[in-house]
């Protein structure tokens, strides 16, 4: 089925909004079977939990799903496959969706090939939707205009009073009107003259509240007759805003050559009628007007709210302009502590879509606590919890398709090695196999040997962090966690050893706990990576911080939160980025304050 043609997806949603039978199937075996249907607005899916007289529907909003995925390739899907509650012979009808920022999952099983391929399609096609218009401001998002109705819609009879009305407004849009203006959009808007405005009619009455004048007095300016046409009726053809947009605004369009990335598009000027009514089609939410070439004052507005149309140019922001050829120790890089969690750091599940979560925001550097399993298969989990424990393998099968979505820079992963020489071989043999050609195997030739590789020569590529031997013995012993605060110069002893094939696979990053001695320092190379806990950093931050400095030149250093936040919360990481702490691993758990900073860093 092809989303090439309007009709197509026209015809998709409507079938949705009626709804089907599907299969909810739940990871230890259980199945309800369903209706599902897609709400009239496009707002949200939804069905009833059951028969019961007080049973309430169950909500999916559309903003709140992250990934729609076919087939079996999740972790809950693959328990009841091992535990043949679902067949191989079903994977074509089934579909996973992810939401609540990959905390939660919902999985399906549909009747046949034809239906699942259609909510698949229905779905991607609004989860799309609601990215542009987040990402343009379009007025026209009546998801979030309903959204607002229901808010305020207080006796819950899926319309809103005037009283309501005026509440909303005050409360919660922040909006103060004159009566007698109010009086007149509210009369204006309510077509049955009830004192009541149903969800159409507030969606109007919201839309005319969010013209700005400002925006209808520039299309005066360039509108023939302009003085003569009101607010309501004001509208640009396609020569007017092919005028207005390469003589005014001097604007540019961006073109995409990949879906894949927002950086990677051409700058083209605006020259022909086309163009301009390829725009009108996107903007302009009336389509009789469309189809004539004419944008409404709402459909100026939605385009010059749109990011492409901002006045920071994309081609300046959003685009990585920074030299991306230094070594790598010269770059702040993205770090998450024990990525595998969703929550705590006591309890819950080892769960691989923790790891696609977080590389999806951006992060480069994801940790994993490996462990012998059973069967000789290593797992991954946090030693002495309840955390359950999931497979190594696992995971690496599931973050492969990640690990470059959200940027083309390498991925390191930091291993914390508590297996047994015969699960540490395991371990390499995975990381091979899976990972391929991705995976650095050996030192790449790079202008000065010197030093560390740059970004850009490690694109596409994934590095390990971990524990390396020397060259003249067959196996070394561990460091001690790394959570952990260790008393020698480089790691204590432990019952673990480490051998040569998981240790060849550390080619650049050589873990190594801090210490601050300047004995110590000096016996740092570029390929050593300390680490720091919470409290190391605070200590070396006093005691001797230019040394501090100095070390971040020469070598990668981590740092990690105490281990005593059990609650997943996180530290300032302004305070070790000033001293040059690359690599601030954070809890990605918690989405607090200190990772708003992350995020904004």
């Amino acid at each position: 089925m092809s989303l090439n043609k309007t009709e197509d997806l026209t015809q998709i949603l409507k079938e949705l909004k009626v709804g089907s039978i599907l299969i909810k199937q739940k990871s230890h075996g259980e199945k309800y079977v369903r209706r599902f249907y897609l709400d009239e607005h496009e707002d949200f899916i939804s069905y009833y939990q059951s028969e019961k007289i007080f049973a309430q529907p169950r909500r999916y909003y559309i903003r709140e799903i992250d990934e729609v995925r076919a087939g079996f390739h999740t972790l809950a899907f693959g328990q009841l496959l091992k535990q043949h509650n679902v067949h191989s012979d079903d994977e074509e009808l089934a579909f996973s969706i992810f939401y609540n920022n990959y905390r939660d999952e919902l999985h399906l099983m549909a009747n046949d090939e034809q239906t699942r391929c259609k909510w698949i399609l229905g779905l991607q096609y609004l989860i799309d939707l609601y990215a542009q218009k987040r990402q343009g401001h379009i007025i026209h998002d009546t998801n979030w205009i309903l959204s607002h109705l229901r808010f305020g819609d207080k006796d819950k009879s899926n319309t809103i009073t005037k009283l309501e009305c005026q509440q909303l407004l005050a409360d919660s849009l922040n909006v103060e009107l004159p009566e007698d203006v109010f009086e007149k959009l509210f009369q204006d808007t309510d077509k049955n003259g009830e004192n009541i405005l149903t969800p159409d009619e507030f969606i109007n009455f919201f839309q005319v509240l969010a013209r700005r004048i400002d925006l209808y007095e520039i299309m005066q300016k360039y509108v023939e007759n302009g003085d003569e046409q009101t607010i309501e009726t004001i509208c640009m053809n396609i020569n007017e805003l092919l005028y207005f947009l390469r003589t005014v605004q001097n604007q540019s369009i961006l073109t995409y050559s990949s879906k894949q990335f927002k950086d990677d598009f051409t700058i083209q000027p605006i020259t022909k009628c086309e163009q301009v009514q390829e725009l009108i089609n996107e903007f302009e939410p009336n389509i009789e007007l469309q189809e004539k070439g004419l944008l409404s004052l709402d459909g100026f507005q939605n385009l010059l709210l749109f990011e492409d149309f901002s006045l920071i140019k994309p081609w300046c922001s959003r685009r990585v302009y920074q030299d991306m050829t230094r070594p790598l120790n010269d770059y702040f890089i993205n770090a998450s502590h024990n990525t595998y969690l969703f929550d705590s750091q006591l309890c819950g599940d080892s769960n691989p879509e923790a790891f696609n979560r977080v590389l999806r925001s951006g992060c480069r550097v994801v940790e994993m606590d490996c462990y012998d399993g059973d069967d000789g298969q290593p797992i991954v989990t946090h030693g002495f919890t309840f955390v359950k424990p999931c497979l190594f393998e696992s995971i690496i099968q599931f973050i492969k398709p990640t690990l470059f979505k959200a940027s083309p820079y390498p991925v390191i992963l930091s291993l914390e090695n508590h297996c047994s020489i015969s699960q540490q071989k395991e371990i390499a043999r995975i990381l091979k196999q899976i990972l391929g050609n991705q995976l650095i195997t050996a030192p790449i030739t790079t202008k000065n040997s010197s030093v560390l590789p740059s970004p850009e020569d490690l694109k596409y590529k994934v590095l390990i962090r971990s524990v390396k031997i020397p060259s003249s013995t067959t196996t070394h012993k561990l460091l001690q966690n790394e959570d952990v605060d260790e008393n020698n110069i480089f790691f204590n002893e432990s019952n673990e050893t480490v051998e040569h094939d998981s240790s060849d696979l550390c080619v650049f990053f050589e873990t190594k706990s801090f210490r601050e001695s300047d004995a110590t320092k000096n016996l740092y190379f570029g390929s050593h990576s300390p680490s720091l806990s919470e409290r190391e950093l605070k200590q070396a931050c006093r005691s001797d911080p230019i040394g501090l400095m100095k070390q971040t030149q020469k070598c990668l250093l981590r740092t990690y939160p105490d281990g005593l936040r059990q609650d997943s919360s996180n530290p300032n990481p302004v305070d070790a980025w000033n001293f040059g702490i690359q690599m601030v691993a954070l809890n990605y758990q918690n989405d607090d304050h200190m990772m708003e900073l992350c995020y904004g860093k």
